[in-house]
This record gives C-alpha cells, sequence and structure tokens, in this order.
C-alpha cells in the first residue's frame, strides 16, 4: 500500500476522490502527479496516475468530439449487458481474434472495432453466453484500447487467450496498466463517497476491520462515503478501488493444452464445450427452468444466484404470481415435489408455480 505520502499529495488525492467533474479531477490528478515523490514506494501510484490522468483525457477528447458531432446518430462503443453472462475475450490482437472466432463463428474484421464493438453468442450448458472481443495490443492504438478497457471493466469475466506462460503474463501486466486487478473470487470492495452522513462500512471481512477501513479513508481526507467489504477483503482492495482499479474474474484458455496458470481458473481451447459449466461455478450461479401448467420445459433456463428459492424464480418470471401463489411443483432427480415459497432450488430443477 501507499504509505507517507505528503499531505499535500493527501489533499489533492482526497479532492479527486470526491469531485464528480472529469475535467476537474483531471488537473487535481495532473498536480497529484507533479508533486508526488517518484521512488519504488510509489510505483503502482504513478502507474495508475497515468492511466487514469490518460483515461480522463481520451474522456474528455470523445466528449467533446461527440458535441461537434451532436445530432450526426454515430454509433457508440458500447455493449449494452444482456441478462445471461457477458464475457470479453482479452489478449494480443491475433490469439484473441482467433479465440473469437472459434467461439462465435464470426470472422472479426480490425478496421470494425473502430466503429463498434464486436459482439457474439457462444451458447455452453444449455446457457447463453455473450461474447465480446477486446485486444489489448499496442497496435490498436490509444484511442481503441481506451475503449476496449471500458467493455472489460463492465464484464462478468474475462477469457485470456495464450499459448504460453510468457504469453499469459504479458495479457496479465497489461490488463493491470489498464486498471484491472485478476482473482478467481469477487474480493473487492465496493466505496461511494457521499457528500454527507459519515464513513460507513457494511459486510465484513477476514482481513480487515471496519474501523480500519475508516481510519484508513481519513487518512486520505475523505469523511463521508459508503463501503462494503466482501468475504477476504483487504486495505489493498480499498487502495485498488480508490485509484479506479477493479477486481475481475477470469478464466485462462490455452491454445496448446498446458495449464499455464496454477493460480486462476483455466480451460483448454479443444474443451470449450464445457465453458459454460465454468462461467456458472465461477459466477456462482444455478440454471433453473421453468414450466408453465400444461406447457412444456421453457429454454433457455433462468439463471439464479446459489441459494435462490422458489420465491425467487417466481419474481423473475413474473411478479403477479407471487399475489397468486398456492404451491410449487419442482421435478428432480426423477422425483415430483410439492413446496412453497421458501424452498431451495438446485442447478438444473424444473419448477412449475401452480396459483
Amino acid at each position: 500500500m501507499v504509505t507517507n505520502l505528503p499531505e499535500e499529495v493527501k489533499a489533492l488525492w482526497s479532492r479527486a476522490i470526491v469531485t464528480k467533474n472529469p475535467r476537474m479531477k483531471l488537473e487535481l490528478l495532473r498536480q497529484m502527479y507533479s508533486k508526488l515523490p517518484k521512488h519504488k514506494g510509489t510505483a503502482n501510484l504513478v502507474v495508475s496516475l497515468r492511466r487514469q490522468i490518460s483515461n480522463l483525457e481520451s474522456l474528455l477528447e470523445e466528449q467533446e468530439r461527440k458535441a461537434k458531432k451532436r445530432g450526426s446518430g454515430g454509433i457508440g462503443w458500447t455493449v449494452k449487458k444482456p441478462e445471461f453472462p457477458q464475457l470479453s475475450v482479452v489478449g494480443p490482437l491475433e490469439r484473441s481474434m482467433a479465440l473469437f472466432s472459434k467461439l462465435t463463428g464470426l470472422k472479426p474484421e480490425v478496421y470494425r472495432l473502430y466503429e463498434t464493438p464486436i459482439v457474439g453468442i457462444f451458447d455452453s450448458a444449455d446457457i447463453h453466453l455473450q461474447i465480446i472481443w477486446a485486444p489489448i495490443d499496442d497496435v490498436i492504438g490509444r484511442w481503441l484500447l481506451n475503449r476496449v478497457s471500458g467493455v472489460i471493466i463492465n464484464s462478468d469475466i474475462l477469457l485470456l487467450a495464450a499459448s504460453s506462460r510468457a504469453e499469459l503474463e504479458s495479457t496479465i501486466e497489461r490488463l493491470g496498466e489498464l486498471g484491472v486487478i485478476l482473482s478467481s473470487k469477487d474480493i473487492g470492495v465496493d466505496v461511494k463517497v457521499t457528500s454527507n452522513g459519515g464513513i460507513i462500512v457494511t459486510g465484513t471481512s477476514s482481513n480487515v476491520s471496519h474501523e480500519e477501513v475508516r481510519d484508513y479513508l481519513r487518512s486520505l481526507g475523505v469523511r463521508n462515503a459508503m463501503v462494503r467489504l466482501r468475504g477476504e477483503s483487504k486495505l489493498e482492495d480499498l487502495e485498488a478501488t480508490l485509484l479506479g482499479k477493479k477486481v475481475k474474474r477470469c478464466i485462462v484458455v490455452s491454445s496448446k493444452g498446458d495449464r499455464l496458470s496454477t493460480e486462476l481458473p483455466s480451460i483448454r481451447s479443444d474443451r470449450l464445450d464445457d465453458l459454460g459449466h465454468v462461467v456458472l461455478r465461477i459466477l456462482g450461479l444455478t440454471r433453473i427452468y421453468t414450466k408453465p401448467p400444461g406447457k412444456d420445459v421453457q429454454r433457455p433456463p433462468l439463471l439464479l444466484v446459489h441459494g435462490s428459492t422458489v420465491r425467487d424464480v417466481a419474481e423473475n418470471v413474473h411478479r403477479e404470481l407471487l399475489e397468486t401463489f398456492r404451491f410449487a411443483r419442482i421435478w428432480r432427480g426423477g422425483h415430483v415435489l410439492r413446496v412453497g415459497l421458501d424452498f431451495v432450488v438446485e442447478d438444473g430443477d424444473i419448477v412449475e408455480i401452480r396459483g
């Protein structure tokens, strides 16, 4: 963690965290960068500041460009999240292109990326997966790289395309430069700086207490914020969030069948049919099939978090089902169960709600 920062730098950082104005944030970060002592202890902070400054410069340039062309009806570089998992294929240009093509059957053209994101669908484990091509390569230029990084941060899971350990490490390093930290678990910290109310901390962590979080934020001059911890959150995760970094879950896809990482979930490129199961496990999702009375089982299934109940199923299908609910039938393992709203559903259950 960054420690012993000059008070002037802390004050600038605090103001940059609080402000919602991108121009003001950019100016504060530039001032902070110019006054920040450059040594080994601040190396990570220096990299993060450079990235944030670059991203804000690109954002403001894009806003100015759109303002000049307002009303022209141009295509935006965004991807709306679907109701099913969204995955970004990340890696060197050619490697990520090959994996994207293998998953979607599409043959992407690089020039199209400068117009709009390239998106396809891959079906696995009876669910849809939205696949986005997100190369991180110097050849695409800073402008496009900044837009690709936005899609990466918004995705549920990153598919890291690699043929060697060196290639994987290079991709991980590049993601770090874009402010993305990889993890096999959702261990990040949610932080929202507010205008009043003090520092409110919710959730629990085995690594940091609520008071330690409050003390750390106060040391940066932050007096009002809402913080949510997870089971293994650390102060380093809080600092990473304040620096604009994001913790993302990922799957390493090896093109040669070798296991390239012992820490991150992996799958071989010749076993992509199993990708859906890996995604469900990582995201903690359960497939629930619904069956309207007198009709066939509906597909694709609902995707609910582990531990969901019949009540959650009813709410996802239609809120009115709760108002008329009498009981539910569940087909599981060759048996038919008659259950109530609080019954916990399991992966593969077929649920028929009776009113």
